[in-house]
């Protein structure tokens, strides 16, 4: 699900990452793949944080907060979470003024419900998203 954006910034030149999923099954599962994605690329997994189901701003913003600190900061961050959680993960990075390099969502992007949440935020924003040829 992950592979090919996390193979993809590696060879764009990230070295670290980290991954911010919401407590669901589905979120664990997809960000369940980032050690042995980071060990395939050669990239340094610096922390894989689990937030709440639903997650607002009251769990966000300090991760947000400590992920932007100098000694914390990745290049890439996986965000493994619903709508509401992307939303208000772009929310807590825009109150604390950080961007990690690269941003990956899943299910989030393209969904009318997160783009009238986040409005122009929105821009030039891409996701995953799992894709079989029967489709």
């Amino acid at each position: 699900y992950l592979a090919q954006a996390i193979e993809a910034l590696a060879k764009a030149g990230a070295k670290s990452a980290t991954s911010v999923f919401e407590s669901a099954s589905f979120t664990k599962g997809v960000c369940a793949a980032m050690p042995g994605l980071a060990d395939k690329f050669n990239l340094t997994l610096q922390d894989e944080i689990e937030v709440v189901s639903s997650p607002t701003s009251v769990d966000l913003d300090p991760v947000a907060r400590n992920l932007s600190m100098a000694e914390n900061d990745p290049d890439i961050v996986v965000a493994c979470v619903y709508d509401q959680g992307c939303a208000e993960w772009v929310a807590s990075m825009r109150k604390t003024g950080w961007s990690p390099r690269a941003q990956v969502f899943t299910v989030c992007i393209g969904m009318d419900k997160f783009q009238n949440a986040v409005g122009t935020d929105a821009m030039y924003m891409m996701g995953v998203s799992p894709w079989d040829p029967s489709l």
